[in-house]
């Protein structure tokens, strides 16, 4: 039986349109003062000069080596065009873009949890976001994409539920989040994995029991767990493995778990439409017509794939029209794969996962314990960590990196409850979890996947939103408010997301003075460029730059036109930095002036014979940062 609903002053207030459009402008107007503040020069300069480059009439993949799909790109140069030729323009459509998320976010949210409480996730997951890194990355608007994709995945998984206007014909939901899953890849190619965590739920809905479900189940899982270990398992550590792997798997086993065992799905009878658009109330499960889960998968699946493949299709028009289709999917879906050598930062040692498989723990004691007994667990565990803190210099900070890491290992371990919960489900297909919670949970665990294989702490801000909404759908019912130990965990994973967005903000303090600049960064960082840009102004008289390894950034903010297809050097199979080639480069393109990056992020280093050719060939020149700028003596 549910339990009855839980009301509260503050449900109440929150209830008030008027005081949740506050808290979003208030949420919005904080962003969009974070947006100012920040920068690691080689993303910025890679979506500026391609924002350029598109702004010049240049296609990403045709033209030139862009790291992502393309549509980033557009958006970029359209926010040139009509905001200013500078870094700043580019975050005006991150801001905004996330202004539209938010909603997405609380919609989400709400389907599991009391109005405060779908409102308190909503503004944890907005502190776990952007700004922590207010860089217009192609990986936010994939986020906020994924996100609607999700709430209309929910409108078709369990029809009828608070927050979804009704269509006729449910299958319209998949569309529309196919829709929104394609767009997502045309930002990045990362929003596949909103698409196979889709694919996974919808045939998690759709079980009936026969035996050519059962079969159809074990092939599609086999050969998806088959491409994500040829992913993710070469080269991996057992922290890849549990972190990467184990999840999808866990999540695969208990989908076939449930099919195997011929657990029905009644949600699934819900919204099974018959021919003329209205909902069928024939039952799924061992006593439908064998094959008919088959049947509706397969018609699930084209519905969503269809939206999917829309705006990819619209997208490739123009290099249809100029024979480049093989060019763009080249460099989307295969040079990526260099990154998986040179674009690597692995995750620490396995002992780095044990506190968020802890923190899971706690969270799984707090929905068994109510009342007294959850109050004073939380009590105690506050009691505790307030005592640790105060003891963790004397520790060597060993509290505070202990909550870092149960931050960033609490989405696996909740991944793995989620399956656990979803076996559960029993022979009537009560119990455990419900559909639309495993497609967040699904979608969770495969976008863990956005951090494979560069685990960095901006990567994983990528992923906790998602996480968040992932922990809404395990604990919560939207007549249920979460225990005390949530409340605690969520408050300390505020502080951590706050304390590192304050931290990024802070470092952006000084104004970079020029043309092409707007934001706010290290002032270290600002003396380097402006001194740089400062010595290439003197010395290029009329002819061409060439900046490399990896310093997209010096183009843009020199306003000189990069001569060569490449940003990144080690993503670009055509570039030679060979003398032969660099002689036949500078000639053509009258280069004059050339800016050495000593200290590349990803690529190598220009070898020493390349170095010492460039130094006679231009021999005057000057330091700058890590910078190495050379010129032709003028007669």
């Amino acid at each position: 039986m549910p339990s009855s609903p839980v009301t509260s002053n503050v449900d109440e207030l929150l209830r008030r349109p008027v005081v949740l459009i506050l808290l979003w402008a208030g949420a919005v107007a904080v962003v969009a003062l974070a947006a100012g503040h920040f920068w690691i020069p080689l993303d910025d300069g890679t979506l500026a000069q391609s924002a350029e480059r598109v702004l010049h009439g240049q296609l990403p993949q045709r033209d030139f080596g862009d790291p992502y799909s393309g549509l980033n790109a557009i958006l970029g140069a359209l926010a040139l065009h009509f905001f200013g030729d500078r870094l700043s323009s580019l975050r005006v459509p991150l801001v905004v873009g996330f202004a539209l998320w938010l909603p997405g976010l609380w919609l989400v949210a709400r389907r599991f949890l009391s109005t405060a409480a779908a409102t308190a996730a909503t503004v944890l997951a907005a502190i776990l976001s952007v700004p922590t890194y207010p860089a217009a990355m192609p990986t936010w608007f994939t986020l906020y994409l994924i996100t609607w994709g999700l709430w209309c995945l929910l409108g078709f998984l369990e029809p009828g539920s608070p927050g979804h206007p009704s269509m006729v014909g449910s299958r319209w939901w998949l569309a529309s989040a196919g829709v929104l899953a394609g767009l997502s890849i045309l930002f990045k190619v990362v929003g596949l994995y909103f698409v196979a965590a889709a694919l996974l739920a919808l045939a998690a809905r759709r079980s009936d029991g026969s035996r050519s479900y059962v079969v159809v189940t074990l092939v599609g899982v086999a050969a998806f767990l088959a491409l994500l270990g040829r992913l993710v398992l070469p080269g991996t550590t057992p922290t890849g493995i549990w972190h990467f792997f184990l999840p999808a798997a866990a999540l695969c086993g208990a989908v076939v778990w449930t099919t195997w065992r011929g657990v029905p799905n009644r949600a699934a009878a819900a919204s099974t439409p018959r021919q003329n658009g209205a909902v069928s109330d024939e039952p799924i499960g061992p006593g439908s017509k064998a094959g008919d889960g088959v049947f509706h998968l397969l018609a699930d699946g084209l519905f969503f794939l269809a939206g999917a493949v829309l705006p990819v299709a619209v997208f490739l028009i123009p290099y249809l029209a100029s024979g480049s289709v093989d060019a763009w999917f080249r460099g989307v879906f295969l040079l990526p794969t260099r990154r998986l050598q040179s674009a690597a930062s692995p995750l620490g040692s396995l002992t780095t996962a044990l506190p968020g498989a802890v923190a899971v723990g706690l969270l799984w004691l707090d929905t068994r314990l109510r009342g007294v007994m959850g109050r004073r667990m939380a009590l105690g565990l506050a009691a505790l960590l307030a005592v640790a803190l105060g003891l963790d210099d004397a520790l060597g900070g060993v509290v505070m990196e202990s909550l870092w890491y149960a931050l960033r290992g609490w989405i696996p371990a909740l991944v793995i409850w989620g399956a656990v919960a979803w076996a559960r489900r029993d022979a009537s297909g009560e119990g455990g979890i419900g559909p639309g919670a495993l497609a967040v949970v699904a979608t969770a665990a495969l976008w863990l996947l956005v951090e494979f294989p560069y685990a960095s702490p901006a990567y994983f801000f990528y992923v906790a939103p998602v996480g968040v909404l992932a922990t809404t759908a395990l604990v919560g019912g939207p007549n249920h408010r979460p225990g005390p130990v949530l409340a605690l965990l969520a408050a300390v994973a505020a502080f951590l997301g706050a304390g590192y967005g304050v931290g990024v903000a802070a470092a952006g303090d000084t104004p970079l003075d020029l043309p092409r600049g707007g934001i706010r960064v290290s002032s270290t960082d600002a003396r380097t460029y402006e001194r740089l840009s400062t010595v290439v102004r003197d010395h290029i008289d009329g002819g061409s730059l060439w900046a490399g390894p990896d310093a997209p950034e010096v183009y843009y903010l020199t306003g000189e036109p990069n001569p060569t297809p490449t940003l990144y050097e080690f993503l670009d199979p055509g570039s030679s930095r060979g003398v032969g080639h660099l002689d036949t480069l500078f000639v053509s393109h009258d280069v004059r002036v050339v800016v050495v990056n000593r200290r590349p992020l990803f690529s190598a280093p220009l070898d020493s014979s390349a170095v010492t050719w460039l130094y006679r060939t231009f021999p005057a020149g000057d330091t700058v940062g890590s910078f190495s700028v050379r010129w032709k003596e003028t007669p």
